[in-house]
């Protein structure tokens, strides 16, 4: 279970750009692959600074590219954002199966 903690704060770390919140937003609301210049059209940044979040965004795994022409196509990646949603949904669960120190009983 211990990895899985590394494994998805990386993951909220690179979340925590609201940039990159959009991105992800992007891509996963209307479930198509988008290039490079679908994202550009609708955000406030250079090539080279997309390029730069893109890399973080799928070094965790949130996002898959294939390399088209001139153009990177960018799709979600689905199996680890249901992860990333069974992580969140888990942790209330798991939360309270932890027996509190200061009283010995379950929180």
């Amino acid at each position: 279970m211990k990895e899985n903690y590394t494994k998805f704060a990386e993951i909220f770390k690179v979340l925590g750009d609201p940039t990159r919140l959009q991105i992800i937003n992007m891509i996963c609301d209307c479930g198509c692959n988008k290039c490079a210049q679908n994202i550009l059209d609708n955000l406030n940044i250079t090539q080279p600074t997309l390029s730069y979040h893109m890399k973080l965004l799928e070094k965790v795994g949130l996002i898959n590219s294939i390399k088209d022409k001139n153009s990177k196509i960018y799709k979600v990646n689905r199996e680890m954002v249901n992860s990333l949603k069974s992580f969140v949904s888990d942790l209330q669960v798991e939360k309270n199966l932890m027996t509190c120190s200061n009283c010995n009983n379950k929180k």
